[in-house]
C-alpha cells in the first residue's frame, strides 16, 4: 500500500543485512516465528539478484505469525505471561523495522 515504507524497509535490509540474519536466526525467535509476507516473483530492479537476504527484498510487506490454540485462551493468566514472552521475543524484529521506517510520513489525502 506504502511505496515508500516497502523501499524504506528494503533499503535498509540490503544494507543491514547481517543485522536482519542475527534477528531472524535467533534460536529463541525461531522456535517461535517466521517472517511472511506478500512476496514479488523476483528481487526487485536496483537490488542485487544475488543477495544474501534476496528472498526478503522481495517481499511487499513483512510479518510474524505466531498460531494461538484455544486451549491456550483457557488461563488468561497464562495467555498474559506467554504473550509478554513472545512480545519480548519478537522486539528485535519490530525494533528493525522501526528504524528501518525512521522518517516515513503517512500521505496525506
Amino acid at each position: 500500500m506504502f511505496k515508500d515504507a516497502t523501499t524504506m524497509i528494503r533499503d535498509y535490509i540490503f544494507k543491514n543485512g547481517k543485522e536482519w540474519e542475527n534477528i531472524i536466526h535467533e534460536p529463541e525467535f525461531g522456535k517461535y516465528f517466521t517472517v511472511q509476507g506478500t512476496a514479488l516473483k523476483n528481487v526487485p530492479a536496483g537490488y542485487e539478484k544475488e543477495h544474501p537476504q534476496g528472498e526478503y527484498l522481495k517481499f511487499k510487506s513483512w510479518y510474524l505469525e505466531y498460531p494461538i490454540r484455544d486451549e491456550e485462551l483457557a488461563d488468561a493468566g497464562a495467555f498474559v505471561v506467554k504473550a509478554a514472552e513472545l512480545f519480548r521475543i519478537m522486539k528485535p524484529f519490530n525494533d528493525y523495522l522501526n528504524k528501518a521506517l525512521a522518517g516515513f510520513q503517512m500521505p496525506v489525502r
